[in-house]
């Protein structure tokens, strides 16, 4: 039987460890594959030519909303998030989301098997949305935190949550967000921070402070100031690594 062949799609795409962890899972269970990184920019003009030749295949930024329409099929968690993170090719393409499921685990892994009930969370895009959604299911309560220009798009999120689910989700900015007195867990789920822009930290230390947790979604580097300054609080840090 021939190799299989996976990879992550995405925009940039240089960021990211998974061929390395990848290649080490494979590694572990035996399993003759590779994987690779593959620098998409324009998805319309890649998918059939480049994704639908792999046996399968992670989605990242800027693409977790966009591949569902190229799809045959996604699970009812990626329909209810509107969000796909991995892509399983064969006779129909089906997409799937995982990013709150390992969301969940690495938290409540660093909580004492809990999530904290208030969530304020940064960003709109695919692994805010599933990471949302999986809080919302699990009893929180979710606020986004958006700039400005995105403020429409985020309400459009909370307006969908609300139909689908019935809760009310809240939006803020950076400066009505310091209306928030107290934030049981603060996640970053956008790129801010990310390699090679390292010294950006998407949340003021006014907000880390009040924080009694903080997870970080991006995994280069290791550790971000987001996660440096929560530990300077004394804040429980989770790192994306862990998800």
């Amino acid at each position: 039987m021939s190799a299989k062949h996976y990879a992550v799609v995405g925009h940039p795409i240089g960021h990211s460890l998974s061929p390395f962890i990848h290649a080490q899972l494979f590694k572990l269970d035996n399993i003759d594959a590779e994987y690779t990184a593959l620098d998409v920019e324009n998805l319309d003009d890649e998918y059939k030519t480049k994704l639908k030749a792999l046996d399968g295949y992670n989605v990242t930024i800027p693409h977790k909303l966009d591949i569902i329409k190229k799809l045959d099929k996604i699970s009812d968690k990626a329909k209810l998030a509107g969000s796909v993170n991995t892509v399983k090719n064969g006779e129909v393409s089906k997409g799937y989301t995982t990013d709150g499921y390992g969301f969940v685990s690495a938290v409540k892994a660093k909580t004492g098997g809990t999530l904290p009930k208030d969530v304020l969370i940064y960003g709109y895009g695919g692994a805010a949305r599933a990471i949302a959604y999986e809080c919302i299911e699990s009893g929180c309560n979710v606020s986004f935190v958006v700039r400005e220009k995105s403020l429409l798009n985020a309400q459009s999120l909370a307006d969908e949550i609300l139909k689908k689910l019935g809760v009310t989700a809240k939006v803020y900015t950076a400066d009505t967000v310091k209306e928030v007195q107290s934030v049981g867990l603060l996640i970053n789920a956008t790129p801010v921070g990310m390699y090679p822009n390292v010294d950006a930290c998407i949340a003021s230390d006014e907000i880390i402070k009040r924080a009694s947790a903080v997870f970080d979604a991006v995994y280069n580097p290791l550790e971000t100031v987001l996660l440096k300054k929560a530990g300077e609080y004394q804040k429980c840090a989770i790192g994306s690594v862990d998800m």
